[in-house]
């Protein structure tokens, strides 16, 4: 019972239902011998404290928005990750409100079984860097013609290993070796089944790959990460658009068509911050690589920005996160021009300009940990604009004087 009551104190309220069954009884005994008034009981009905909002998955969905007592919340993944925990989870009542189980996690695991006409087929743990020491087996089965696409790619070069198989690898027909950072060619099978076959070392490891596989005539290119998309065509001839925002460059082709071949058709890699370049606009972005997602380990990245002759480079910082990776800013076109300084933290000057009309940029990130970066803004400024306006000004006051005194001798 939620309450033993005998005697004549007045007791305290009691708050029945927490369980959430809306139900509440009481019983009254009494023995053979004397008696009393006995009681007088009101009662009304209040609102149940929820459970605390539990969250959503990293990489997954949830669908239910309400967390009081008996709500249940259906959790599910993004393409290529595994649900790892319960599928749904309930409010329970008590004195305590907590749920059913745990908040569920979306793992990339270390193999899969794919048996859709399209889908994503991630490395272990991915975003994240996979394991040492690892042997993964990916077997797509489906219709014969696959279109196998990189979206992403980063191993250690010649020591971590994916190779793709027509059929299972006993065949021996290996269709491509890859390693390394450069995001390979699509890949296009001729059987049923294609193999995939992750090996990894003892020693170093990266970020993997994200591998999208179809069987459709032209799937959903999707709209990339800091850029937007015009067309939503997939029938053979229809056309899309991309374009990158501010201080992005794109990787592939900025206009796609959907052509049958094979069943499949190319479009472009995802937008992303590139690892250095040459700007020659008269103003512009620069971001540290993968903005705003932490930029990669190991890296060396250099800008190089020239704009007219005549003008001198103002750059701003917008953003800087503190951390161990240096920017080093040069006055001049390379890295053995005269350095203005070296920045990891937000003790940052308001604005930064150059003596001529280049400057040089130097981003290097060790092998530990990394952050978001940064993100800079350069406009080109008039060097001599300000010399050129005095003098005219000058020059425009002595005519008005000459006017002036010419009039005055009339």
């Amino acid at each position: 019972p939620l309450a033993r009551l005998t005697g004549s104190e007045l007791p305290l309220a009691i708050n029945a239902g927490l369980y959430g069954n809306f139900r509440a009884q009481l019983r009254f005994i009494s023995d053979f011998s004397i008696s009393y008034e006995g009681f007088n009981i009101t009662f009304s009905e209040y609102n149940l404290e929820p459970c605390e909002d539990p969250g959503i998955p990293q990489f997954g969905n949830r669908i239910g928005f309400n967390f009081g007592v008996g709500d249940t919340l259906t959790f599910s993944c993004s393409s290529g990750y595994r649900l790892e925990g319960a599928l749904e989870i309930i409010c329970l009542g008590g004195g305590r409100r907590v749920w059913s189980a745990p908040l569920p996690r979306c793992v990339a695991e270390c193999g899969a079984s794919a048996t859709n006409n399209e889908g994503i087929l991630l490395s272990p743990n991915y975003p994240l860097n996979y394991e040492n020491n690892h042997e993964c087996i990916y077997s797509i089965q489906v219709q014969a013609g696959k279109g196998i696409n990189f979206l992403a790619f980063d191993t250690e070069a010649s020591h971590d290993i994916l190779r793709v198989w027509d059929g299972p690898p006993e065949n021996e027909m290996l269709l491509k070796e890859i390693s390394g950072s450069l995001i390979p060619e699509s890949i296009h099978s001729t059987l049923n089944i294609v193999t995939i076959q992750f090996d990894t070392d003892f020693y170093i490891s990266k970020s993997g790959f994200t591998i999208q596989f179809s069987t459709t005539a032209c799937r959903d290119p999707g709209v990339p990460m800091n850029g937007t998309r015009n067309g939503d065509g997939r029938e053979p001839g229809d056309t899309v658009i991309f374009q990158c925002d501010p201080g992005y460059e794109i990787q592939g082709d900025e206009r796609i068509t959907c052509i049958q071949i094979a069943g499949t058709h190319h479009f472009p890699l995802p937008f992303t911050a590139p690892c250095g370049g040459n700007l020659t606009g008269s103003s512009g972005f620069i971001l540290s690589p993968n903005f705003p997602h932490p930029y990669p380990h190991s890296r060396d990245c250099d800008w190089s920005i020239t704009v007219n002759n005549d003008y001198v480079i103002s750059l701003a910082f917008i953003s800087i996160e503190p951390n161990y990776d240096f920017l080093y800013i040069y006055d001049g076109p390379d890295g053995n021009s005269p350095l203005i300084g070296s920045f990891q933290d937000s003790k940052l000057p308001e604005r930064i300009e150059s003596s001529s009309n280049n400057m040089h940029l130097a981003f290097r990130s060790d092998g530990s940990v990394s952050f978001t970066g940064f993100h800079l803004e350069y406009k080109g400024k008039c060097n001599k604009c300000s010399f050129f306006f005095l003098v005219g000004w000058l020059a425009g006051f002595l005519l008005f004087i000459r006017f002036i005194f010419c009039v005055s001798q009339t």
